[in-house]
Parts: C-alpha cells; structure tokens; sequence
C-alpha cells in the first residue's frame, strides 16, 4: 500500500510535457509556470517500463431520464468540442520568475479552437456518448458528469463542479487554460480520475488530463469543465473507464505532510518503517469509489499500417502514432514528444487541420503524451475522419484510402 500509494501521488504530481515544446522543452516552461511545482520533471518509469513523458494532474448516482438528457446533448457537444465555450490565443510571449531570483523568457503555442457541427457531431459519435449524467456530492462540493466519450487513445470528459459560497477543490483561470489546465488544490480532502483496471493489477491504465475550465460561463459557484485525457497504455476491447473517488481523512496538504522527505535518504533509510507509519495510518484511511463511466464501449479507430515507413491509428476525437516506425528516431528517442515536429490533417476539400507545429509555435490540441513508442494526441475539436484525404507527421505523408 505505502509503496504505490506514493508511485501515484509522485505520479499525479508530476509536471505536464507537451510535443510542441517552448525553448526545446514545452514541460520547462510549464514547471516555471506552476506555481507549487515540486518534482524534478524528469521522466518516470511505470508498469511495463512504460515511460511516462505526462501524467494525470491531479475521484449516491442521480440518474436523468436517457430521453430527456438526449434532448440537451447539442449543447454538450458544443461544450465537448466546440469553440463558444472555449478562447483561442495568439503565440503568448512572457517572462516568468525562474525561482532563481531572475527571469526566463518563454513562448507559449498558439491554440485555435474550432466549431462543431452538431448534426455531424451526432451522427458521428452519439452512438458511444454516455447517455445519463452521473451526479456525486463529495463533501460540499458537487460533481456532474455530463457526457463521456472515449477511443483505445485517449478521452474527452465534460463536467461540472459546485460549491456554495465558492469552488475550493480545482485552481482555475486564463492562465492556468494557456498553461497546464486546471489544477487540484491540497485544501480538500478529496480527489477524482478516470482510470481502467486497478491499481495494484499488472493492466493498471491511467488517464493523463488536461482540464480546460470556461472562464466565460463559469462563476465562483459553478465551473464547467472539459477534461481532454489520454491513456497510459492503449485500451482493449472490453476495457471500462472508471471514475475513481478517493476521500482522505484529512485535507491533501495535511496528508502529504505525514510523508518523509527520502530526497537526501539512502533506499534502506527510506525503507524504515517507522518514518511511514502515520502517512501509512492516514492512507488506510481513504475511501475509494469506483464507478462505471460509460458501457457505450470505445469509438473505432481507423489505422494506416505502411509497416517499417509509419503506423497510426485515429478516431475523431484522438489520434497516435508509432514515431519508431518511418520517423529516422531510435527507441529511446521516440518515447519523447519533443520529435513531433509537425502533425497536420489534410481535408479532401483541401483545408488542413494543423495540430501542432514546433516551428511555427502552434498546439492545436487537448493535450499531448508520450509512452513507449507512442505520440498520443486528443484533439481540441471533433475531427471528421469519413473526410480526411491524409495525415502528415513529420516528413511522412499517411494516405487515407
């Protein structure tokens, strides 16, 4: 228990890194921009040597009627994937405090968000959207999963969080949207994430997240989010998303301080059981929830197999590619996203969606992960794959047939 409880919390705090990378490496410009950063942003190793390049950022049901909840679901794809609910910027170009006493100049990507055609929308994904809300009261605060929807890649999870008198639980703003997404607070003394298998299981997946909140509609009472997610490991047929709640004893900033300071610590002296045993007591203490979150199942991905010359598979929400296939990078250097250099979808009208660009500073995605040799990407918009004409990655063109 003491050993993966502290394997997840390290893990749910670690930093974000993104493909389109600021000054050679996008997670550095994000660690500067964290406020209570605390990890090194390396990267970590978890499961079957799965090399982790993001992580999670970090947890009784009322159910609506399936036909009345279909009536408002327009509005929930506009939420999901359209752009009224969400500002696009230019490239943003700031200095940030280096902890150091100076300053850092950095470039954030520019991001577009686009329209969604609703009809398209339903037509395209309703099918695997989760039909009826699911409504948890965790302490004062209320959590309502309004619509789910998820491919073998990644995830897009659309939610509302509640508070009388002021929401506590997520630190959210413009420049938490521009920087890493929405951010769990340690003055609470719960926490929620979307996870497949258990924890302790050898098939354990997880999902990387980035929360964009809409500043816009939201008040201090209510936030509307869209969690825009990414698995560890790419799903199997039969694999279900889980919300898992955990309730702690105590607040999160008051639990983490029951935890030893091992930085300076040889592994025997961080094996001492009795430097753990009051983070141990408070941890048998949590309560975990685990529910369903859709039996709709996952949207079919289409792949594009050239063998050695490039491998991917996409859906309309995700996409991932093979980057040891056809890309000229080793093993090593695949599992970092710092080598997609350009990622664009080309229309057989002949428009293109550009997801990200290095050069040109653009990352028109919801969020990025490397694991093993896999570039995963969701999108910030609904993709319509029947019109896709080709993909380009890189120097490497994947004709659709």
């Amino acid at each position: 228990m003491r050993e993966t409880e502290k394997q997840m919390r390290d893990i749910l705090r670690q930093d974000v890194q993104v493909s389109d990378v600021v000054n050679q490496r996008l997670c550095d410009t994000y660690r500067i921009l964290e406020r209570k950063q605390e990890t090194s942003g390396k990267r970590k190793h978890y499961g079957k040597n799965l090399h982790v390049a993001a992580a999670v950022a970090a947890v009784v049901c009322l159910a609506v009627p399936s036909m009345v909840y279909a009536s408002v679901k327009t509005g929930l794809f506009e939420g999901m994937f359209g752009n009224s609910t969400k500002e696009s910027w230019d490239v943003i170009h700031k200095e940030v405090d280096n902890g150091k006493g100076g300053k850092t100049p950095v470039d954030i990507p520019s991001k577009e968000f686009a329209p969604v055609d609703e009809e398209k929308a339903d037509e395209q994904i309703r099918q695997w959207v989760m039909d009826e809300p699911i409504v948890k009261q965790l302490g004062e605060h209320t959590l309502t999963i309004e619509s789910f929807v998820y491919d073998s890649s990644g995830a897009v999870m659309y939610y509302t969080l509640e508070r009388k008198g002021g929401v506590t639980a997520l630190e959210a703003s413009e420049d938490t949207n521009v920087a890493k997404g929405a951010m769990f607070t340690d003055d609470v003394d719960f926490r929620f994430s979307v996870e497949c298998g258990g924890r302790e299981d050898a098939g354990f997946i997880f999902a990387g997240e980035n929360t964009y909140v809409d500043m816009e509609r939201s008040t201090e009472e209510l936030y509307y989010c869209t969690s825009y997610m990414l698995w560890s490991d790419i799903l199997k047929e039969g694999d279900i998303p889980k919300l898992v709640i955990q309730k702690y004893p105590d607040t999160l900033e008051e639990i983490y301080k029951l935890a030893p300071d091992t930085t300076n610590m040889s592994k025997e002296e961080a094996g001492d059981e009795a430097l753990w045993k009051e983070y141990e007591e408070a941890m048998a203490k949590v309560q975990t929830e685990t529910i369903d979150l859709s039996d709709k199942g996952q949207i079919p991905v289409k792949k594009i197999d050239m063998g050695a010359n490039g491998c991917l598979a996409y859906s309309p929400i995700a996409i991932r590619v093979d980057m040891s296939k056809g890309m000229g990078l080793s093993k090593d250097e695949a599992q970092d996203p710092y080598h997609m250099k350009h990622l664009e979808i080309k229309y057989k009208d002949g428009s293109s969606y550009i997801v990200s660009d290095s050069e040109d500073l653009i990352e028109n995605s919801g969020y990025v992960l490397g694991a093993d040799v896999w570039y995963k990407t969701v999108f910030n918009r609904l993709v319509d794959t029947d019109e896709i004409a080709q993909i380009i990655v890189n120097d490497v063109s994947f004709p659709v047939e």
